[in-house]
């Protein structure tokens, strides 16, 4: 992705979304999404019933699936599509909505797109890519995203289109994230350390291998910024459990059309509160 100018870009504040109008000044809550994998209907139904409640921002764990191949990147608004449809209602509601990467998303395109002076890639005013390691500041409350992992189905799908090399999270995304303390990490898969309820899922030894380093690169990078909470998405689950030997909470969020998608953070107190959108 074409960086931001200076180095002030690795720990922007939102300064310009907000002078904008963009993010309100006062937001006290917002939503964390898991995965969406872009599916329209869910989109819509998600973001018309969080502006009704008062929602002005939603930010999202990966597996967006925005600027997915057939969409015809950057040309997407003259073809349609997951996200000319998604940019459009984002616009008419006056919601911004913030994406870390998954693997189940159009890695070449989230990275070539052009950041903005607070550095979030640019897909349009209020559809924002928080690349790995970048870090900013909303109502107060400290966020770092730390995007990717490993398609434990990619054997069953095609390189370039199901699946992209760069998927995959490299311990220079840990570096760039940083030591600095953080309130929330936003990371696409589960760091190790927090079980998971893989029921009849058979996953091959080898590939389970090449997902746990994934998982430890991302319980270093909360070793290192020990945020207050972690959210993730990944295996369309809904769990929460303390990492061990510390106070950090990860929650793992469900896939989209399923109970546990959604919870509602309170930036005051970090309280968190699932959500439905009906």
């Amino acid at each position: 992705m074409t960086p931001a100018a200076g180095p002030a870009a690795h720990i922007q504040g939102m300064e310009t979304l907000t002078q904008l109008g963009i993010v309100p000044g006062d937001v006290k809550k917002i939503l964390i999404a898991g995965d969406w994998h872009g599916d329209t209907p869910w989109m819509r139904q998600v973001l018309t019933c969080a502006a009704r409640d008062g929602y002005t921002a939603i930010v999202h764990v990966g597996d967006l699936k925005v600027l997915w191949p057939d969409e015809f990147y950057p040309d997407f608004a003259v073809h349609g599509g997951f996200t000319a449809s998604f940019v459009a209602l984002l616009e008419e509601l006056g919601m911004v909505f913030i994406f870390a990467d998954g693997n189940h998303d159009a890695h070449p395109a989230l990275r070539a797109l052009r950041a903005n002076p607070d550095g979030f890639g640019i897909i349009s005013d209020r559809l924002l890519y928080a690349p790995r390691g970048h870090r900013w500041s909303l109502g107060g409350v400290r966020f770092g995203a730390l995007g990717g992992a490993y398609s434990i189905d990619r054997s069953r799908g095609t390189e370039g289109w199901d699946w992209f090399l760069e998927e995959t999270v490299i311990p220079e995304d840990v570096e760039a994230l940083g030591t600095a303390p953080l309130d929330v990490l936003i990371t696409h898969d589960v760091p190790a350390g927090i079980d998971l309820d893989l029921g009849p899922m058979e996953v091959p030894e080898a590939i389970e291998r090449e997902s746990y380093i994934v998982r430890s690169l991302l319980r270093d990078a909360v070793r290192a910024t020990v945020p207050k909470l972690v959210f993730s998405g990944h295996w369309h689950q809904r769990r929460t459990g303390l990492m061990p030997g510390m106070e950090t909470r990860v929650h793992v969020l469900n896939m989209n059309g399923r109970a546990g998608n959604l919870v509602s953070l309170d930036l005051a107190t970090l309280a968190v509160e699932e959500y439905k959108p009906i």
